[in-house]
């Protein structure tokens, strides 16, 4: 070591960790300083300035101290640096080249680690060899780590921290029982069409569904539960989709159906005034919304908005007890002869296995999807080996396969636990399903503005109003399956339409 010239250096002590390290990999700061500290004292080094940094060098402009480092060089200050290995002032080839032209250019006259000093004239082939393996290791390791996230996620794996409903333990995810329970019923209320986001938000936390410091989940934080498909067994993960093997919260029908209310639900914003029925029903001739007001002895009448300008609906005034009546009259398509219900209930009981004859189809229908995948992906691979496919297009079309194949066997899982557990219960659903609406329809005229609204959420996706008089009606399942029953006093035919399921 040449004691002479370090007499007249002033040095800095540099200790970085990055946050991708591990405690394995490298020292802490605390341990860096302690040995370089040693190292200096044995060495005769004068240390005039330390740094200590807990970030990443695989990217440039990315560590301020570092950065205040190499101004103190530029300026004369530092003449000298200290530090664990040369790893820990670079990773990446521009933070790299600047510390080499600092060495060359003798602003720098000495980097000393715990191995060895870098000179202003040593080889500078050597300085490049060890900072591009500094930098490929991070190359390698950002492979290796994303490889291993990829594995892992192919096993049914989550790489992550678990989503608020699940717990990280011993490797595994699994569910958190104090919270899981209310990750259920969001997606269960929601369903329903009843509540909107910020509602739902505020009835579980008065039901005790709060954050670990107590407090309310905003209604953002609601909406991205019920989009993750985490929740009903699937994981995405940088746009491909993985089976996990963590046990789901809900069903993927259930997941399926609330996304499926996610994109045609559109919330009414509240007013002063709470109009039961309006957002839900529109203009048969303009396609507008009806809206509502108060007029005369406090009234209230429905018209259409005419947001278009080109309608003369908006002048038909309908009084709300007489939009009641109006409204009640959907439930006439969903209304079955009950002693017919009731003998096809019966029949049902004794026929053997046809109870599943829909679970088997859909079924069938599923594993002939599969194939039809799998061969498309053995074109697709040959087309690729063949050179008749480029590169971008095989991986942008294979992923869409690989998500499809992923999905499928995701429905087939669910159907097959289904079709196990098939019995006499599902019948009994089924009954009831035919049943309802009658009951429903009998309560509707003596309930509330606001109950009826409830109820007819259950059953209409909406409706659509011509001359004061209801047009036409789009009915949510199972409904939908019931009012396309033509003759529901026919045996034959409500026995044909308790096939299809409508539990």
């Amino acid at each position: 070591m040449n004691d002479k010239k370090d007499e007249t250096i002033k040095y800095a002590l540099y200790c970085r960790k990055s946050t991708e390290d591990s405690s394995r990999q490298i020292l802490s700061l605390d341990s860096q300083e302690k040995e370089m500290l040693k190292l200096a004292e044995t060495l005769g080094l004068d240390i005039v300035s330390t740094f200590r940094e807990s970030k990443s060098a695989k990217k440039p402009d990315n560590r301020p101290q570092f950065s205040e480092l190499i101004n103190l060089i530029k300026r004369g200050k530092i003449q000298g640096v200290i530090c664990w290995k040369i790893d820990r002032l670079s990773r990446n080839p521009i933070d790299s080249a600047t510390i080499q032209w600092l060495l060359q250019q003798n602003e720098l006259k000495i980097i000393q680690t715990m191995e060895r000093q870098y000179l202003p004239g040593d080889n500078a082939l050597l300085f490049n060899v060890e900072s591009g393996m500094a930098n490929q290791y991070i190359l390698d390791l950002s492979k290796n780590v994303k490889r291993g996230i990829r594995a892992k996620l192919e096993k049914g794996g989550w790489p992550n921290l678990a989503p608020l409903g699940y717990l990280n333990k011993d490797s595994k995810i699994i569910i958190d029982k104090a919270r899981g329970k209310y990750i259920v019923k969001i997606f269960e209320m929601y369903k329903t069409g009843k509540y909107s986001v910020k509602e739902i938000s505020d009835i579980l936390f008065k039901e005790g569904f709060r954050s670990r410091a107590h407090n309310k989940y905003h209604k953002s934080k609601i909406h991205k539960m019920l989009s993750d498909s985490f929740y009903c067994g699937i994981m995405e993960k940088d746009g491909a989709i993985y089976q996990g093997n963590h046990e789901p919260l809900i069903s993927k029908k259930l997941f399926d159906e609330v996304q499926e209310m996610l994109t045609k639900k559109s919330h009414i914003k509240k007013q002063n005034i709470p109009f039961a029925f309006r957002g839900m029903l529109r203009c048969a001739k303009c396609g507008c919304l009806l809206t509502a007001t108060k007029k005369k002895r406090r009234l209230t009448y429905y018209y259409c908005t005419n947001g278009k300008n080109v309608c003369e609906e908006h002048k038909a005034y309908i009084k709300e007890e007489n939009l009641s009546t109006e409204l009640n009259g959907v439930f006439d398509n969903l209304i079955f002869d009950e002693k017919v219900v009731n003998l096809v209930y019966r029949a049902k009981l004794k026929e053997s296995g046809n109870v599943m004859s829909y679970l088997e189809e859909a079924i069938l229908g599923l594993q002939n999807r599969l194939k039809t995948l799998e061969e498309r992906k053995k074109v697709l691979i040959d087309g690729y080996l063949d050179k008749v496919v480029l590169e971008g297009d095989y991986k942008a079309k294979n992923r869409i396969i690989e998500n499809e194949i992923v999905l499928i066997n995701k429905d087939l899982q669910e159907l097959e636990v289904k079709k196990s557990s098939q019995d006499n219960i599902t019948l009994e659903r089924i009954r009831n399903a035919f049943l309802e609406p009658k009951t429903m329809q009998k309560e509707f005229l003596s309930q509330k503005p606001d109950e009826q609204r409830n109820t007819l959420i259950t059953l209409l996706w909406n409706a659509t109003i011509d001359n004061k008089k209801i047009a036409n009606i789009s009915f949510k399942e199972p409904y939908n399956v019931l009012s396309k029953i033509e003759n529901k006093s026919d045996f034959d035919s409500v026995r044909r339409g308790g096939d299809s399921n409508p539990g």
